[in-house]
C-alpha cells in the first residue's frame, strides 16, 4: 500500500467511468447511515498526515458527488465534511477512527466503509503508509483483519484502474 504518483483528474475520471459498479458495490442498508459513516471514514483517511489540504477537500467532494449520483448534494457534503472535521478537533483522528470503525460494524457495513475510504483515498494520489495506518485503524475498530483491509484496498484500485 505505497503511495503512487498519480495525476488526481485522472484518477477521478476513471473513478466516474466505473462509478455504476462501484455505487452497486456500495449499496446497503442503511445506506444514508453507511454513506455518513464512510465518509467520515475517508475524511479521517485523507487527514492521515494531519490536514486535509484544498485539494485533498476538493477530491472528497466530487468522489462523494461521484458515488452519491446526486443524493448528496454539495452544501450536505459540506455539513458532512464539517461535521467530520469537528469531531477529529474534539476528539482526535485516532478516537475518531475507532468510533467510525464501531459505528460501520454495528451497522454490519464495514467492508463498504472501507472500501469508500480506500476510494477516497486512491483518487488522489494513491494510498500512502500513513492512510494504509488509518484503513487498518477503522478495520481493527470494526474486527476487519489487516489481510482484509489491504485486499478491500487492491479491490479499490483496481475499481479505479478497470477498463
Amino acid at each position: 500500500m505505497t503511495k503512487k504518483p498519480a495525476d488526481p483528474a485522472a484518477a477521478l475520471a476513471e473513478l466516474e467511468a466505473h462509478a455504476t459498479n462501484i455505487r452497486r458495490a456500495l449499496k446497503a442498508s442503511r445506506q444514508g447511515e453507511v454513506f455518513r459513516v464512510a465518509v467520515e471514514a475517508g475524511y479521517l483517511t485523507a487527514m492521515a498526515d494531519g490536514e486535509v489540504d484544498g485539494a485533498e477537500h476538493a477530491t472528497i467532494v466530487r468522489v462523494i458527488e461521484i458515488l452519491s449520483e446526486g443524493a448528496v448534494i454539495e452544501w450536505e457534503t459540506e455539513s458532512l465534511l464539517a461535521d467530520c472535521a469537528k469531531r477529529a478537533k474534539r476528539d482526535g483522528a485516532a478516537k475518531r477512527a475507532e468510533a467510525t470503525g464501531k459505528e460501520l460494524a454495528d451497522l454490519r457495513q464495514a467492508e463498504v466503509g472501507i472500501l469508500f475510504a480506500a476510494l477516497v483515498a486512491g483518487a488522489s494520489k494513491g494510498i500512502d503508509k500513513k492512510e494504509a495506518d488509518v484503513l487498518k485503524a477503522v478495520g481493527a475498530a470494526a474486527g476487519v483483519g489487516g489481510d482484509v483491509v489491504r485486499g478491500i484496498v487492491k479491490r479499490a484500485n483496481a475499481m479505479r484502474q478497470a477498463g
